[in-house]
């Protein structure tokens, strides 16, 4: 027979079980959506969806066409990033985001970004005034990638899906696309630039 001890040492057991098991459902069962179809976007919905690859992320574009910007970025060669790797002195070149950006700087920065598009096979280069782009000079190698990549990690993009309206619920969100089409959001990400329209969605 099992002592006190034992028993109690097998319940804490249980507990830490039951624990993981419905962390794990509540992950399997979370829905993110992730509104606006650009860089942003994609970079967002592909970092959710690579650390929690039991939810399911769909991230919402308004156009035919996702990354569009990205395509003729720097001439049609995408300056994907700057190769300043102090975040000190980085946000200088924002004076008036600075404050608010030292820390997300501080988290992931130019280094990361190289670093993230280099495992995912994307070689960058420095010019000589310290933009950095694709080896290959052509927008579309950072275009497929991240198309790539949401791929990948499970993301669901729905092209031709502009957002009509969001509404808070007591429990996640309700997004409804112009063709009616409701979504339901445990999670939401707001990537819409300086998207009109966006700045006009309620405050959440």
């Amino acid at each position: 027979m099992d002592s006190p001890i034992h028993l109690r040492g097998k319940f804490k057991e249980s507990k830490r079980i039951l624990a993981i098991l419905q962390e794990f459902l509540r992950l399997s069962l979370l829905q993110v959506v992730v509104i606006g179809g650009g860089a942003a976007g994609f970079f967002g919905a592909i970092v959710c969806a690579e650390t929690h690859p039991q939810a399911q992320v769909t991230l919402l574009e308004a156009s035919h066409q996702p990354l569009s910007k990205v395509r003729i970025s720097g001439g049609g060669r995408c300056n994907v990033t700057h190769a300043c790797f102090d975040p000190v002195a980085l946000v200088q070149h924002y004076p008036r985001g600075g404050r608010a950006l030292r820390g997300a700087f501080s988290r992931f920065q130019p280094r990361d970004t190289v670093a993230w598009f280099a495992q995912r096979g994307v070689v960058l280069k420095t010019e000589a005034d310290g933009r950095m782009f694709p080896v290959t000079d052509d927008s579309q190698t950072i275009v497929d990638c991240l198309i790539q990549a949401a791929h990948r990690a499970g993301v669901k993009v729905w092209t031709a899906s502009p957002v009509d309206t969001v509404t808070r619920l007591e429990s996640g969100f309700e997004v409804y696309l112009k063709s009616g089409t409701p979504l339901q959001a445990d999670r939401l990400l707001l990537a819409t630039g300086s998207n009109p329209r966006a700045i006009r969605l309620p405050k959440l």
